[in-house]
C-alpha cells in the first residue's frame, strides 16, 4: 500500500513561498517609497540651504530634531557651512539604510556633495511621517572645517 501526502505539503510550501514573497515586496516598498521620499527632502534641504533659509528648514524638520539643538547654534551652523562651503553644485547618494521597527520607518542616507568652495559628506537622518521623509538629524564631515555636527539621533 503506498500513502500519499505529497499535496497537502507542496500546498503548504507553495503558500509559504507564496507569504514569503509577499512581504519581501512589501517591505522592498518601504525601501523605495523611503529612498525616493528622502531624496526629495535631500533636495529641499539644499535649495532651502542655498537659499539661507534655515528657517524653515528648522519649522520643517522633525521635534526630535529640533529638541537636539538651539535654533540659534542651527542657525549659526549654517550660517558658517555657506559661509565657509558655498551653495551646494552636485550631491550624490552613496550610502542608504532603511530600517522599519514597530511600523516606524528611519532612512539614513550619506551624500557625497559637492560644494562652491570643497566638498562635503553629508549624512541625513529621515523618519517617515506616510510618504513623506522629516528631518531628524544632520551631519557634515568637510576638510573645510573640523565637523560640524548640528544633529544627530
Amino acid at each position: 500500500m503506498k500513502l500519499e501526502i505529497k499535496a497537502p505539503i507542496m500546498k503548504t510550501s507553495q503558500a509559504l513561498l507564496l507569504a514569503s514573497t509577499a512581504l519581501f515586496v512589501v517591505g522592498c516598498g518601504g525601501i523605495f517609497k523611503g529612498k525616493a521620499a528622502s531624496e526629495a527632502a535631500v533636495t529641499r534641504f539644499h535649495q532651502l540651504y542655498d537659499e539661507g533659509q534655515s528657517d524653515s528648514i528648522w519649522k520643517e524638520a522633525h521635534p526630535k530634531f529640533r529638541s537636539s539643538s538651539t535654533k540659534a547654534t542651527f542657525d549659526a551652523s549654517m550660517k558658517e557651512n555657506l559661509r565657509k562651503l558655498g551653495k551646494v553644485k552636485s550631491s550624490t547618494t552613496n550610502g542608504l539604510q532603511v530600517k522599519s521597527v514597530n511600523f516606524k520607518t528611519t532612512v539614513i542616507m550619506t551624500r557625497k556633495t559637492v560644494f562652491e568652495r570643497g566638498e562635503g559628506a553629508e549624512t541625513f537622518t529621515f523618519e517617515m511621517d506616510g510618504g513623506k521623509a522629516v528631518l531628524c538629524g544632520y551631519k557634515i564631515q568637510s576638510t573645510k572645517f573640523k565637523e560640524t555636527e548640528l544633529v544627530e539621533t
